[in-house]
């Protein structure tokens, strides 16, 4: 049982509410201690910035170290959290599997005992690769869970960045044949949705839309056209019956461990299939309700907060106490080149960030890590992280 034990649980930023995704483990735990590790590096340079963490280990004496990295930080080696392990339990939590599992969770996950996972697809990848893992399968709507709304004056809803790969071509494609859809979020033309009023546009909304095709490869992405096929499982359809709503969404891998297709969801490929179940479903009420109430039910068992806290901590407990499970603590570290050249081109944006802030020491710090993985990661990732650097301070100077 997790229950009892003492958790240092290290985030990247306060920003958005982050921290909030804590709270319903609390209960789940003993004494939790938070500390932001980005501002920790950008204040005192990543080799002080690990050794205050060790600092903290040695002294606090937790019993496990759960890291929540964004999936483009390297500030903190692998290698760092492979060395804590003789310490403390080592546990990462990611949110992004689907995207970056290749290019970056797999390698930092070998520096860990076990991994909580949002994805269920990942759960067997890293046990292929002999590392315990676990599925949460948490909600970020940040306002409190109340009865759904009754009045249904939205006929279809999405909220969602429209910048994203296909979501213009399929909100177009109902706007073209007569449907009026409500959409927010980036790119859209009602903008940003305030996440304490997704909520309350979700369960006025009798079908709400969800998509799963990824982002644009980003930078660390760039050289894996692959992704272009990765269809993600999001949890915006358990926040979608959480509100009461019926979800109508974009077909992906394991949709059907998170709701029963046909009874509690709905599932669409290509424009015209949206289109037809769009109209299937605003004139069968009756249907659309029922399929929404079994979702919201479901939801009410499994996906609140307190529920998905409850079962995540007790499966990590059981993850990290299973001998046959365990993740072997004198296995190497095993890096791709093209891991070290991506790690070298965040030091590297790093170092100069921390130059831009006046911290010479710590900018000074990183440049010696720059070579850390030898000349070859050095050559390929060096141009990449100053380029990306100087483009923001650019950026920045320009809108003054």
């Amino acid at each position: 049982m997790t229950q009892g034990k003492n958790i240092l649980i290290l985030y990247p930023t306060d920003l958005n509410g982050f921290v909030r995704r804590f709270d319903p483990f609390l209960p789940h735990f003993g004494e939790v201690k938070l500390v932001n590790y980005a501002d920790l590096v950008y204040g005192l340079g990543a080799a002080a910035a690990e050794e205050a963490i060790t600092r903290a280990v040695r002294l606090d004496r937790p019993d496990i170290l759960i890291c929540c990295p964004f999936s483009t930080d390297f500030q903190l080696s692998p290698e760092f959290f492979a060395a804590l392990r003789s310490s403390v339990k080592v546990v990462f939590w990611f949110a992004d599997d689907s995207t970056y599992f290749d290019s970056y969770c797999k390698y930092y996950a070998q520096a860990g005992d076990a991994v909580i996972t949002a994805d269920h697809l990942a759960v067997h990848a890293y046990r292929r690769l002999g590392i315990p893992a676990v599925l949460c399968q948490e909600i970020v709507v940040p306002n409190a869970i109340t009865p759904p709304a009754k009045a249904r004056d939205i006929d279809v809803c999405f909220v969602g960045d429209m910048r994203k790969k296909g979501r213009r071509g399929y909100i177009g494609h109902l706007e073209a044949n007569g449907l009026k859809p409500v959409v927010y979020g980036a790119g859209s033309a009602n903008g940003y949705l305030a996440p304490d009023k997704i909520y309350d546009v979700q369960s006025r909304s009798k079908v709400v839309l969800n998509f799963s095709q990824l982002a644009d490869p980003d930078w660390i992405n760039g050289d894996e056209p692959i992704l272009n096929r990765v269809r993600q499982n999001t949890g915006r359809p358990r926040e979608i019956a959480i509100a009461g709503s019926f979800c109508l969404t974009e077909r992906s891998p394991a949709i059907g461990e998170m709701f029963e297709v046909g009874r509690e969801i709905d599932v669409f490929s290509g424009k015209e299939e949206l289109l037809e179940k769009v109209r299937y479903y605003l004139a069968n009420p009756d249907k659309r309700e029922a399929m929404a109430a079994a979702a919201h039910a479901r939801a009410m068992r499994e996906y609140t907060p307190e529920a998905y806290a409850k079962t995540t901590a007790q499966a990590l407990a059981a993850a990290l106490a299973d001998k046959d499970l365990a993740n072997p603590a004198d296995l190497p570290v095993f890096l791709s080149g093209a891991f070290k050249a991506k790690a070298v081109n965040c030091l590297a944006f790093t170092m100069f960030s921390l130059l831009r802030r006046g911290n010479f020491s710590g900018a000074a710090g990183m440049a010696g890590r720059l070579f850390g993985y030898g000349p070859a990661a050095f050559l390929r990732g060096f141009a990449g992280g100053a380029l990306r650097a100087l483009a923001l301070l650019g950026g920045r100077l320009g809108s003054r």
